[in-house]
């Protein structure tokens, strides 16, 4: 039989052994980077992903900020002159003077930067209003004002806000480029404010957002984590009440998170805002173990045992149980695979490996370091026995009025999952807490939408985009798209031809439609006249392919894919041969998280059949596999029931949190069990004195093990990044829910299965 009284020397090889695995994953962490850019939630299969880079190899790769300009103090309902009155247009004219001067600048577009159509003397120009001929402020009000291709993108239509869109040529995946120009942008805004102290100034758009999502994540890391290892380090002195246990456990903690990174470090992989979040939950699931060796070895100290004995006895007891829980655990985490979002998977390889560390560090170097460090406080041990052995008691004897509350709880709560949204909004990704969030609902509120569809329709050939059926297909698709609910603006070469004839006929209004003839020589005018990056936003070097952009309002993932859909049936229907799949980055965000739900709702399936079947081959019994089935899922129902009734939305990290919390919640069913199988099979006790002998037995671990992870996942939901948030705060209600469904439900169904001699029921 195996041995686990280590000798001395034994103890010293182990130690040395787990400090050499330390120390070598640990020389991985430095080999981690971490990314901000969005792009990396996409696997580079994805088809969203695949379509938007060959439209940027065409156009260029739109990385975009907004700027907008709105007066302080608030608006005026139907005002026309808020942002187009003197001092405005010339604070709006600084801003473009400015933005021009910083180094990562391509292009500008803004009410006075744009290029736009004039016709002089027979002749097309294109320039901006501001390097144009000087004239008055109320003469550019009106030139603003009136111009069709302003409105709903570069200037509000009551006229309160003007908004500068400014694109910029960044290195893809350098988060360090990407975090200067964003600063310097700040930096710029800054100069402004202090300038025109009347205005108030506005900063959003992808750019920003890829920045700020880093900033939250490193702002996460600087405060949460060490909040939560705070946090952790109180309740392990709180409920184990021993200094020598708490640096045991720190111990196990410390190797197994160092460990996890260090090999993501050597394994390559690149931190982001969507797997920053493995080292917190590493942190407090890698507790669990230790807790049951100390509190087993303090349990059996108290009835006698030496130390050395206790600890041994404590390990072989819970060896085979700690090592399933640790199994199911990371299983439920290795689930995350089938998520169609890179970071999602890498949080769940990350913290899988952690869970494995932990198992193996809690088994080795925890033991070693228990048999030199004080354990003390055994003589509460008895007072929790006798406390959870009075809570069983009392469970056992109202077993079914509790058993019926629980269920209709289960069910009443669980009827919230009707009201479940699960669905996602880009936008709301960062809580108001975050000046780039209050921004973002600001502009969208008064400015523009701030997501996009864009489509790159084949025009049959070079030069073919000129052609009348071509133009008449895309104002078709265009007109469909306005006649949409929430869409606010529509680029297109159709509505350029629109505006050059508009140009042409001494800019009357009623000619802003297709010219009836010479549309390719307008277009070829304007592309002769036009600078390069301008005619180049709308269609390609061999005028073979153009760009249709789309700005949307307020929609959420679901509305952004079934406009999509719509405008790609439209396409077939009406002009199958320019049709070209509809794509972007906000539509790359909504089909991710649909693709999400559906891969892990089969994910979590799958993870419930394999734990399953682990619990029948390991409890060696068909009916508590299969029992166990009852108090493992009614955790997540009644979680998310009660989030359905309590908040509602459920985006990309619910998606995840049924397969993720699945392999941890079944941990205290497999301790509970553990206890039970060996009183009825060890010590050939009846069901119900079985079950107390449980609650005696693991009752306190189990209670503060949940306390201790629950605590710990739920500052996980002080995150300002809603994935992170929405993820800690739905794990720690169903580790609550999982504790108290272990102990209501499983009691009254082990004595039910269970007979007495005879063949009565206890």
């Amino acid at each position: 039989m195996l041995s686990f009284e280590f000798t001395p020397r034994a103890r010293l090889w182990l130690v040395l052994a787990c400090l050499a695995v330390i120390v070598v994953s640990a020389l991985g962490v430095p080999s981690l980077s971490f990314t901000n850019d969005h792009r990396v939630f996409f696997a580079e299969d994805n088809p969203e992903r695949a379509a938007l880079e060959r439209l940027e190899q065409s156009f260029g790769v739109a990385q975009t900020a907004v700027l907008a300009l709105a007066p302080k103090g608030g608006f005026k309902e139907g005002s026309e002159d808020g942002a187009l009155s003197a001092p405005a247009l010339a604070a709006l004219a600084d801003s473009v003077h400015r933005a021009r001067g910083l180094s990562d600048i391509a292009a500008i577009n803004s009410p006075l930067s744009i290029a736009l159509p004039r016709w002089v003397d027979g002749r097309l120009e294109v320039s901006a209003l501001l390097d144009a001929a000087a004239m008055a402020p109320e003469e550019l009000a009106r030139r603003i004002r009136t111009e069709p291709l302003f409105r709903g993108w570069l200037v509000s239509r009551d006229g309160n806000v003007t908004g500068l869109m400014l694109n910029l040529a960044l290195p893809a995946g350098d988060s360090a480029a990407l975090d200067r120009s964003v600063a310097a942008i700040k930096e710029m805004i800054a100069g402004l404010e202090r300038d025109h102290p009347d205005f108030e100034f506005y900063l959003t758009g992808p750019v920003v957002g890829g920045a700020t999502f880093g900033e939250a994540t490193k702002r996460d890391m600087r405060t949460i984590m060490p909040a939560m290892a705070a946090l952790v380090v109180v309740l392990l002195l709180l409920l184990l009440r021993s200094l020598g246990a708490v640096i045991g456990t720190l111990a196990v903690i410390l190797a197994a998170t160092l460990t996890a990174m260090g090999i993501a470090g050597w394994a390559g992989f690149v931190l982001n805002p969507g797997s920053a979040a493995a080292p917190s939950a590493i942190l407090t699931l890698a507790i669990a173990d230790s807790v049951h060796i100390v509190l087993g070895a303090r349990q059996l100290m108290a009835r006698g045992l030496d130390k050395p004995a206790a600890i041994a006895q404590s390990l072989r007891f819970n060896l085979w149980p700690i090592f399933l829980t640790s199994a199911t655990t990371a299983a439920g985490f290795l689930s995350m695979n089938a998520s169609v979002s890179p970071p999602l998977r890498d949080l769940g390889n990350i913290t899988a490996i952690g869970v494995a560390a932990a198992f193996v560090f809690s088994v080795t170097l925890l033991p070693v370091l228990l048999y030199v460090l004080p354990l003390g406080g055994t003589g509460r041990i008895g007072f929790e026995q006798r406390f959870m052995a009075a809570l069983g008691a009392v469970i056992v004897r109202h077993r079914w009025p509790l058993f019926a509350a629980m269920s209709v709880l289960a069910v009443g709560l669980g009827t919230g999952l009707s009201q479940i949204d699960l669905d996602d909004r880009f936008g709301e990704y960062l809580d108001n807490r975050y000046e780039f969030r209050r921004d973002t609902d600001f502009v969208a509120a008064h400015l523009t939408g701030l997501d996009s569809i864009e489509h790159a329709l084949p025009a049959g050939g070079p030069g073919r985009v000129a052609d009348v059926e071509y133009l008449r297909a895309l104002d078709g698709l265009g007109d469909w798209y306005r006649a949409q609910p929430g869409v606010v603006y529509v680029a297109s070469l159709a509505e350029m031809s629109k505006r050059l004839n508009q140009a042409r006929h001494g800019e009357d209004p009623d000619f802003y439609r297709l010219p009836e003839i010479g549309a390719a020589a307008l277009l070829g005018e304007y592309a002769a006249a036009a600078p390069a990056d301008v005619a180049r936003a709308l269609v390609d070097e061999s005028f073979s392919t153009s760009r249709l952009g789309v700005i949307v309002g307020d929609h959420s993932s679901r509305q952004l894919r079934h406009l999509a859909a719509g405008a790609d049936a439209w396409l077939a229907s009406n002009a199958p041969q320019y049709a070209a799949p509809a794509t972007g980055l906000a539509l790359m965000y909504a089909h991710v998280s649909g693709r999400n739900i559906e891969a892990m709702l089969i994910s979590t399936a799958a993870a419930l059949v394999l734990i399953s079947a682990l619990l029948i081959f390991a409890l060696r019994s068909p009916f508590l596999g299969l029992l166990s089935l009852l108090p493992n899922l009614a955790p997540a129902v009644i979680a998310l029931g009660l989030w359905g009734w309590l908040v509602g939305d459920l985006g990309l990290a619910g998606s995840v949190v049924t397969a993720m919390t699945l392999g941890i919640v079944v941990d205290n069913t497999i301790h509970f069990f553990n206890k039970y199988l060996g009183a009825r099979r060890g010590l050939s006790r009846p069901a119900p004195a079985a079950v107390r002998y449980a609650f005696e037995s693991v009752g306190a671990a189990l209670t503060i093990t949940t306390i201790i992870l629950a605590a710990g996942f739920a500052m996980l939901s002080l995150s300002g990044f809603k994935v992170t948030a929405s993820l800690g705060a739905l794990t720690a209600i169903t580790l609550v829910i999982a504790l108290i469904a272990d102990f209501l439900f499983l009691p009254p169904l082990l004595i039910w299965l269970s007979k007495e001699k005879g063949g009565r029921r206890s």
